[in-house]
């Protein structure tokens, strides 16, 4: 997300400009992996910037509704958001220390294809993520 471009477009549809919404720019600004409201929260806590779990919840759906992020589904019973302007990618994710990396090849669109050709079904949206070892677990090893 460019984080200029992205005020400004909040600002020229007349959104508040607050303090927290402008630091939350900045980070999904910063961040090309998907982050979780607390991780969230805590960037906002170092920055000086703190708010109250609602706040961030309310800042997230905010910029959700608005295009602004997308959720990326990384790790079980969490959601975590990214920017929505980042190409589209999929990520990989270590079970051994959850870090998490991106890859841009995608494997879908022929799937996707092919799936309207036999079924007429058009889809919107899909999420690819492979679980594994990275390669700095897999040299502790």
């Amino acid at each position: 997300m460019n984080k200029d471009s992205a005020l400004s477009d909040l600002r020229a549809k007349g959104f508040r400009l607050t303090k927290v919404r402008k630091e939350m720019v900045r980070i999904f600004s910063e961040n090309s992996c998907p982050i979780s409201a607390n991780e969230i929260e805590k960037k906002l806590i170092s920055s000086k910037s703190s708010a109250n779990k609602t706040t961030v919840y309310r800042e997230i759906k905010f910029l959700l509704n608005n295009g602004y992020i997308v959720e990326a589904r990384i790790h079980p019973n969490e959601i975590s958001y990214e920017s929505a302007e980042l190409k589209h990618h999929h990520h990989l994710v270590c079970d051994s220390c959850g870090s998490v990396d991106s890859f841009a090849n995608c494997i879908a669109d022929e799937l996707e294809e092919d799936i309207y050709k036999k079924k007429g079904f058009k889809i919107k949206r899909h999420t690819f993520e492979l679980y594994g070892t990275c390669s700095s677990c897999e040299r502790k090893n």
